[in-house]
């Protein structure tokens, strides 16, 4: 299961990889600037998160340096072809939530409606 953080990362990789087969070059400052201003996300949270990711099995990446300024290679494999439909997954299961969450209150209403009119 991802974090916060490390979703809005992923998201991020995966827009800019799947536009282009698979694979990306993204600056440090781009993929920063790609994550919602609502998530907070520092450069110091940015070199861990991408690691775990790597290790997960998300994307291959490659850290090269170029003028002062960090640039990150992806390769999607697998788990990261597969994101979006994790995220789906997840929306779909939380809609699940709020429509048995909406049944249980309707049936409780129904049920207590029902036994004060046999009661009285």
């Amino acid at each position: 299961m991802l974090t916060k953080k490390t979703k809005a990362l992923m998201r991020a990789v995966y827009d800019k990889a799947v536009a282009k087969d698979g694979v990306c070059l993204v600056s440090q400052n781009d993929l920063l600037q790609s994550i919602p201003y609502r998530i907070e996300f520092n450069h110091e949270d940015l070199a861990p998160s991408i690691k775990a990711l790597s290790n997960e099995g998300y994307f291959e990446v490659i850290e090269t340096e170029r003028k002062g300024d960090i640039y990150y290679c992806f390769t999607l494999q697998q788990a990261g072809y597969d994101f979006s439909r994790q995220i789906a997954l997840e929306k779909r299961q939380i809609r699940m939530k709020i429509i048995l969450t909406v049944a249980g209150v309707i049936g409780a209403f129904l049920l207590r409606s029902l036994i004060s009119a046999i009661a009285g």
